[in-house]
């Protein structure tokens, strides 16, 4: 056997120089180190090319948007408790102060506004307020809440005009602007303020499908500026919603320019008109303005949306009307509103003549639903909400222990979903991922090639030893080794005397000897640029709404690798090796592989947990700082997707929670082995060497 490693080392001299001679890829030359799409970029509009496409692109979104507000599973539908009072009485109209509890100890407070003459049933419209200064009780020439809500109640529709959170009677509770919404552990949760509004906007469905004069079928939701960007949020992940007017929001320009519309990950690959989009085929208005970021509507955003109508034959049910204005929600704009919820929600015949008439406001003492200086009771503080959400989040995976095969089928499923969203791409399908060949040393003994693999533009630096004994006509065992060095595990190496090099390197020499191919993968993040444009990746503006954290890059790049390598036919076993901080990403690499490919590909891991301290905040933002990890159960329940392999996980440390993933082995009928401590070369060469033969 020594006599064997010694050839192999020798071998391994004579290829080694090959191997780092090539051309490399600079890091300048990955677009992640200077290409970051934020709110204020120029996004082009997506043509799809049929209602199929559109289809499968709709499921993705959907699925998306709903992960990224933290509603995937959604909390439970408790009671509202609702207090409906001080009624006040106009000849054709009410309006009503309300308050009701979306979850326990938060409250939604709003006004609600009757027709007194309504004949029957009538359609329920939702009103998020925006960024007004006044918010829902604003009423200026611009734009007033109360003038459209009023109108929509002469009209024949029950109208709740809510808070956005932080705002009036909300305000009491919450600060719309406060820094506690942007702090870095909140992401790993999915608790955000956009989050909250969403399920709050859904309540209030809720609320009005409750009211015996609101025909639960006919539910129409309108707002302007922050209060579009939450109309077409809650339009996208509510199927309650029948007709929307997001006013002055659905840009291609300018996505959002608060913290309440851009939560981590709603946006990666996407941008405000695919999202708008999906509302479709389903009655849509897109009122415009000339003196925002939605000047250019009639000729980029909306023919992008009316191109997806026309896929179901619906190019009727979605108009676009410019006004000549700053950005509002005016008198015009309202109109507009007017007619065409009139013709989609309330079925009026005089729908093109509805105008706003007179408006008699009430004082905003006399809508607010507290006094000025009362506090609502029995409310929770900020604080108390995110502790509250975090275990409301623990309790839906604890549901999901994966002690029988429904619980782990289940599980699995449910954080595969979840990963893709939080990488921001699925398993690769074959063909996604490019191999370029950088440079070859063909002429030796072992082929040793620099190669990148690259998709969507995403560059992965790879190095590829090939074995003597290689061939194309049998089925290759492949081991994928992802050094927490990368290739400078390979690049510091000046001889191939055993006891030179790491026990990674080590390790590399033998399999080269071993298997067919060995692919050292270096991950995102390991090999910076020398300088970056200011203010450096992660400074800007609501970075992580629009892109990658470096760990789900690292993440994406060794999914990438396994995908394009599993997707070879020739391909018939992997075993992936991770080491120190790279080994528990590639443990969520692991858990993002299909059932059936895994099977098929004979999938085995053989990871370095590196001593992860589960269970705290800090640990997951300082090794995996990847947004929604611990809301789908952290790396306990990622460990349990992944057991549908062989899995041998050391170096683990006291803090891990290894049960889950033994208990889905259990499930699974598949060896999952766990230490505590590290482990020697010889231990780990042996794992891989069993796991190659299986």
């Amino acid at each position: 056997m020594r006599r064997s490693i010694l050839i192999a080392a020798f071998l391994w001299s004579l290829v080694f120089p090959w191997c780092v001679r090539g051309a490399g890829l600079a890091a300048s030359e990955d677009p992640r180190w200077s290409d970051w799409p934020n709110t204020d970029t120029v996004f082009k509009p997506t043509k799809y090319a049929s209602l199929n496409e559109w289809k499968q692109r709709r499921e993705w979104l959907r699925g998306q948007v709903r992960f990224a507000a933290g509603l995937d599973p959604e909390p439970a539908r408790t009671p509202l408790n609702p207090h409906v009072f001080g009624k006040i009485e106009h000849d054709d109209y009410t309006i009503e102060k309300v308050y009701f509890e979306s979850m326990p100890g938060v409250l939604v407070c709003g006004n609600l506004y009757r027709s007194r003459n309504a004949p029957g049933k009538c359609p329920g419209v939702a009103c998020p307020h925006g960024h007004w200064k006044e918010g829902r009780i604003n009423h200026e020439e611009l734009g007033s809440i109360p003038a459209r809500c009023i109108t929509l109640a002469k009209l024949g529709a029950v109208v709740f005009a809510y808070d956005m959170v932080g705002y009036n009677d909300s305000g009491k509770q919450f600060d719309h602007r406060a820094a506690v919404w942007n702090e870095p552990a909140n992401a790993l949760w999915q608790f955000s303020i956009l989050g909250l509004q969403t399920w709050n906007s859904m309540r209030v469905i809720d609320f009005l499908q409750s009211l015996p004069d609101v025909d639960p079928k006919r539910i129409g939701v309108t707002g302007a500026s922050g209060g579009g960007t939450q109309t077409f949020i809650v339009s996208a992940v509510d199927d309650r919603v029948s007709v929307a007017a997001p006013v002055n929001m659905i840009s291609s320009t300018m996505q959002g320019g608060c913290i309440c519309e851009n939560a981590p990950l709603l946006r990666i690959g996407t941008d405000n008109m695919d999202i708008g989009a999906l509302l479709a085929p389903k009655p849509l208005l897109m009122v415009s303005a000339t003196g925002d970021w939605t000047a250019k509507t009639p000729q980029v955003e909306y023919p992008m949306i009316r191109g997806v109508y026309e896929l179901y034959g619906a190019a009727d049910h979605v108009a676009n009307v410019h006004i000549d204005a700053p950005h509002n929600y005016n008198k015009a704009s309202r109109e507009a509103m007017y007619k065409f919820f009139g013709k989609w929600l309330l079925n009026r015949p005089d729908a093109d003549s509805l105008k706003e008439g007179d408006i008699q406001v009430p004082k905003p003492e006399d809508m607010l639903v507290f006094a000025k200086d009362a506090s609502p009771a029995n409310v929770l503080t900020f604080d108390q909400v995110r502790q509250q959400w975090k275990e409301m989040c623990r309790k839906q995976i604890e549901a999901m222990r994966p002690d029988n095969a429904e619980n782990a089928e289940r599980l699995g499923g449910f954080v595969r979903r979840s990963l893709s969203y939080m990488v921001g791409s699925r398993f690769p399908k074959t063909g996604e991922a490019i191999r370029k060949e950088l440079s070859s040393s063909a002429d030796q003994l072992w082929p040793c090639k620099e190669c990148v693999y690259v998709r969507d533009n995403r560059p992965v630096r790879v190095t590829e030893v090939g074995s003597m004994m290689a061939s194309d006509s049998r089925g290759h065992r492949v081991t994928v080794i992802v050094p927490a060095e990368g290739l400078a595990v390979l690049e510091g190496m000046k001889t191939a005397e055993a006891g030179d090099g790491s026990q990674t390197l080590e390790l590399i020499r033998r399999r080269a000897n071993l298997s067919d191919r060995v692919l050292v993968v270096e991950p995102f993040g390991l090999r910076k640029p020398a300088s970056q444009p200011a203010p450096g990746r992660g400074a800007t503006k609501f970075f992580t709404c629009f892109n990658r954290t470096d760990a789900a890059e690292a993440v994406y790049d060794i999914v990438t690798v396994l995908g394009s390598v599993m997707n070879e036919a020739r391909t018939k076993q992997v075993t992936l090796a991770g080491f120190g901080k790279m080994g528990p990403l590639c443990l969520v690499a692991r858990a993002m592989i299909p059932d059936e490919p895994a099977v098929e590909k004979n999938v085995a891991c053989i990871l370095d947990m590196n001593q992860f301290e589960e269970g705290t905040d800090e640990a997951y933002l300082r090794q995996i700082d990847i947004p929604g990890i611990e809301r789908i159960g952290g790396l306990r329940a990622i460990g349990a997707a992944a057991a549908t392999g062989p899995i041998w996980l050391f170096n683990t440390g006291d803090k891990f929670d290894a049960t889950w993933a033994q208990k889905a082995g259990e499930v699974h009928k598949r060896d999952i082995r766990v230490e505590r401590g590290p482990a020697d070369f010889e231990q780990i060469s042996t794992a891989i060497s069993k796991a190659s033969v299986r």
